[in-house]
């Protein structure tokens, strides 16, 4: 035999041995294991025998990606290397200088938001200045990703920027201390006219149902409002529970806003409004555009099927 397939062998020794302990359970578990198993042979072959060295890590979860990926957009695998980013868009919270950027011009990165109470904004960044560097490194053509996990850090820690301000040409270096920082999901609110009021909601993190119905509340209690404009451009969604908070600021208490089905029926649950509503008659319209998802839909949806406002 070949040393090749000797190893085969083996490993089909490996597998019969595997397969005949399961004999007596259901067949889909007994195909989940078999499978399984297949998997972490080629896994371990690859890793051993490929020509080229390869990073065990890196090629399961690649493996995994793939795996989510062919049952539908929305199925993902959080590692713990990315829990983080997942913490981000849960609770609006990270460990960072407070800033939202853009690409411009062949890949400048450039200074577009700085958050309210942030170290950007006490250390005077300002929109339209141009992050040149982070720590020595140039950060031109890095894309929001890449720029997170060379700006956000632990509290306390600092960073070095380097920075080309706004309207001129001249580069400046700034140290800046990181501080936990909170993204607000309702940046703005205020009246279009002297009717018509106007409510921007950028994500559905922890408090947006209450940030919004605080936004409305005091529209209606400062204005003669008569209608509103609730902007979802661009929110990729959040968590499903404030979404029906949201809804809750439209809609009276104890109306379904969204049903869940699971193949484990126990998992079924229809999600109701909990409170009183701020107002359940002013007139209202919701802007959406091809970046509003998830949560989005679910708001802007519900509000249409209740004949509570115009998409």
């Amino acid at each position: 035999m070949t040393k090749k397939s000797k190893i085969g062998f083996s490993i089909l020794a490996v597998g019969s041995v595997a397969l005949l302990s399961l004999a007596g359970t259901t067949t889909n578990y007994f195909e989940i294991a078999k499978n399984i198993e297949i998997y972490a042979n080629v896994y371990k072959e690859l890793n051993t025998y490929y020509v080229d060295d390869i990073d065990p890590a890196k090629l399961m979860k690649i493996g995994i990606d793939a795996m989510t990926e062919s049952c539908d957009p929305f199925t993902n695998y959080i590692s713990e290397a990315d829990i983080e980013t997942y913490r981000i868009s849960s609770t609006g919270k990270y460990g960072g200088v407070g800033f939202r950027t853009e690409n411009h011009n062949g890949g400048d990165v450039v200074i577009i938001e700085t958050y309210d109470g942030s170290p950007a904004e006490k250390a005077n960044l300002k929109t339209g200045d141009v992050l040149v560097k982070v720590d020595g490194k140039a950060v031109k053509g890095k894309n929001d990703e890449q720029l997170s996990d060379i700006l956000q850090g632990s509290p306390g820690s600092k960073v070095t920027m380097t920075l080309r301000r706004a309207g001129t040409n001249k580069e400046e270096v700034i140290e800046i201390t990181r501080e936990e920082v909170k993204i607000p999901n309702v940046p703005y609110s205020g009246m279009l006219n002297e009717t018509i009021g106007y409510i921007t909601l950028t994500t559905f993190t922890e408090d947006a149902g209450e940030n919004v119905a605080k936004a409305l509340r005091d529209l209606k209690a400062k204005n003669n409002l008569k209608g509103l404009v609730f902007d979802l451009r661009q929110n990729g969604g959040g968590l499903l529970t404030e979404a029906v908070n949201v809804v809750n600021a439209f809609e009276p208490k104890d109306i379904d806003v969204v049903s869940m089905r699971s193949k484990v029926k126990e998992w079924d649950k229809t999600f109701k409004t909990l409170n009183s509503e701020i107002d359940a008659e002013l007139p209202v319209v919701v802007l959406v555009n091809h970046g509003s998802a998830s949560a989005s839909e679910i708001v802007s949806g519900s509000l249409q099927d209740l004949d509570r406002a115009v998409v």
